[in-house]
């Protein structure tokens, strides 16, 4: 569950009881959360923001849930989406599955379905091909690419082995000679130096947001998630 706590949470419902219900369950467990009382609302924040979840009930005003999962999946747009419905018809399950939600939950929900399917879904986003990080940053563990506001950073080989390591290791610091090891061991011909690794921690800061790479003194350097 840990990966929700770098997601953007969007959350779709008109009834203030139930938001009232789950919003600060939900807050508990991500980076931001999004509340949309009807569908063009939901769609208007869905374009204006950076949201890596969303969670529907299908009957909202003004633009149903399965429309507004529809404009979304036109636009490409593989997000995963949990579904919320009063109801189990078969023409329901069918749009459910045709627009790839990755879970449907029936009303009334407990919390314990939800965070089930939470759960599922932070096992999905950890071990595919995408690892969302802080401050709007993606690593793409296929590609070996971090994407910063959509666009792709350029890193040098060592850079690149640096900041693979810091990912690997989930927000725990890495040691000088972890870092070592990781990004120098086959030069054992080369001289290196704390130095080298600060210079190389320094060159990769000004690639992307400063306050990615912290700096535990005495202990070593990891992501700040």
């Amino acid at each position: 569950m840990k990966i929700l706590k770098n997601l953007n949470i969007l959350y779709v419902e008109d009834e203030e009881v139930i938001i009232d219900k789950y919003a600060y369950f939900l807050e508990e467990n991500c980076n931001e959360l999004f509340i949309a009382r009807d569908g063009e609302e939901a769609y208007r924040i869905y374009k204006e923001n950076k949201v890596h979840l969303i969670i529907m009930d299908l009957l909202i005003p003004k633009i149903s849930g399965i429309v507004l999962a529809k404009k979304i999946r036109e636009e490409g747009s593989e997000v995963p989406m949990i579904a919320l419905t009063a109801h189990s018809d078969r023409e329901i399950l069918l749009d459910i599955v045709d627009l790839n939600f990755s879970s449907y939950l029936i009303k009334p929900v407990l919390r314990s379905d939800v965070m089930n399917a939470l759960e599922k879904i932070s096992k999905k986003i950890g071990g595919g091909q995408s690892i969302p990080l802080p401050y709007d940053c993606l690593w793409d563990t296929k590609s070996k690419t971090l994407f910063w506001n959509d666009e792709s950073v350029f890193l040098t080989r060592r850079e690149l082995k640096l900041f693979e390591l810091l990912v690997e290791k989930n927000g725990i610091p890495c040691s000088d000679d972890e870092i070592f090891f990781y990004v120098w061991g086959n030069e054992f011909d080369k001289i290196i130096t704390n130095s080298s690794i600060r210079t190389l921690v320094k060159n990769l800061r000004k690639k992307i947001p400063t306050e990615l790479i912290k700096n535990q003194y005495g202990v070593g350097y990891k992501i700040n998630f």
